[in-house]
């Protein structure tokens, strides 16, 4: 996001939300209007946190906001269970039993960490630490991880 202005506007947000208004624009040089057509604006924005700034309401009355509610921890762990479990079960050999009855284990403790990750005031996202930003994908990864390993690393 542009950062505000001493007022609090944000100009490139203005010059948007001025052509959602108007249609257009006025050219500086020629004083005609320039009336643009055809444009189609789709938007995904995060809660103001960290570096994002909050955006004005004259430009998000021009959009329908749609809010996705984060799982809970029980569908969390149902999806990644089933994920793990596929794959002990899909190996050519054998899993051995030591290992695959971790799978709660490694489930639980992997949404344990997310969730302290996720909670954590000392791990906010800034300007200069973008990338502190976690999210499903993170999870997402840790299994992908474990899909990864060969039957030598059992």
């Amino acid at each position: 996001m542009p950062a505000k202005e001493k007022y609090g506007a944000q100009p490139p947000i203005e010059l948007l939300r001025q052509w959602m208004d108007n249609m257009g624009w006025y050219d500086l040089d020629t004083k005609e209007w320039k009336y643009l057509q055809d444009i189609i604006f789709i938007t995904a924005m995060l809660p103001p946190t960290g570096g994002r700034n909050t955006v004005s309401l004259r430009y998000m009355r021009h959009y329908n906001l749609m809010y996705v509610e984060p799982f809970e921890n029980e569908s969390l762990f149902r999806i990644f269970s089933n994920i793990l479990e596929w794959y002990f079960i899909n190996q050519a050999q054998p899993i051995s039993k030591s290992i695959t009855s971790l799978k709660d284990n490694i489930v639980n403790s992997t949404i344990e960490v997310y969730n302290k990750v996720q909670n954590s005031k000392e791990l906010l996202p800034t300007p200069a630490k973008s990338h502190y930003t976690y999210n499903l994908r993170d999870i997402s990864k840790v299994f992908q991880g474990i899909s990864k390993a060969t039957f030598k690393s059992y």
